[in-house]
């Protein structure tokens, strides 16, 4: 009630985890839980880089809607920090953030029912009488994450990569308990699998955009307005 009223201390935590952190001080900016301001949506990445990764990297901040990889790497290859996970997380993003968004179209019969992914596109042409590819919608995918980059941009004013960075508390607090006691992320090997995404998705090492990316995308507009912004490469 304090929180939702905004009384006492509860005005300070009704501005949610991140803007509270930043008033109550250093260690507690350490401990906070989110990414861009939004707390994580259900899985804790102490030992789940690529799952670190997409929370890292989805545009509205940590939430697995667009990439929910974490089933897929415990399966793999778990610990590793590789380019073949950076390469899954931008396949998930894709298809859910890209696919699913354009389509207006609901995750659920692929992921729960095992719906091939190659009946959307049949259902897309059975609803409009046009014919795409797999290969078309991967790159309206890419065009929808390069243009919300883009806007992003414009409103921060800036990009660094630190705003594609998951909690510091994975990096700097191992967990303390459970079959994975003192698993952390490494922040090196991360990094070097943000590179990785980064080349992907044609971004440079900021996480902005290429022009030549944004040109190939039909972008260019979008170009010319970062251009106001941010050095583009």
């Amino acid at each position: 009630m304090d929180i939702a009223y905004r009384r006492g201390f509860g005005d300070v935590l009704a501005e949610g985890v991140m803007r509270a952190s930043q008033k109550l001080g250093k260690e507690a900016e350490e401990i906070a839980i989110h990414v861009k301001g939004l707390e994580v949506s259900g899985y804790d990445c102490h030992a789940a880089p690529a799952m670190a990764l997409a929370y890292a990297t989805s545009p509205i901040g940590a939430h697995h809607k667009d990439a929910w990889v974490i089933s897929w790497e415990v399966k793999t290859d778990r610990f590793g920090y590789t380019r073949e996970k950076a390469a899954k997380v931008v396949e998930l993003q894709r298809i859910r953030g890209g696919w699913f968004e354009a389509f207006v179209g609901c995750r659920l019969p692929w992921v729960e029912i095992g719906l091939p992914l190659d009946w959307y596109p049949k259902l897309f042409k059975a609803a409009t009488g046009l014919d795409a590819t797999p290969e078309y919608f991967n790159e309206v995918g890419d065009r929808i994450y390069a243009l919300i980059r883009a806007f992003w941009i414009r409103e921060y004013g800036y990009w660094g990569r630190e705003l594609d960075m998951p909690p510091p508390k994975w990096f700097k607090r191992p967990l303390t308990k459970g079959p994975l006691k003192g698993a952390r992320l490494d922040y090196d090997k991360y990094n070097e699998m943000l590179d990785h995404y980064y080349e992907l998705r044609g971004w440079d090492k900021r996480g902005v955009p290429k022009r030549e990316t944004l040109e190939r995308l039909g972008l260019g507009y979008a170009a010319e307005e970062l251009a106001k912004y941010v050095e583009l490469t």
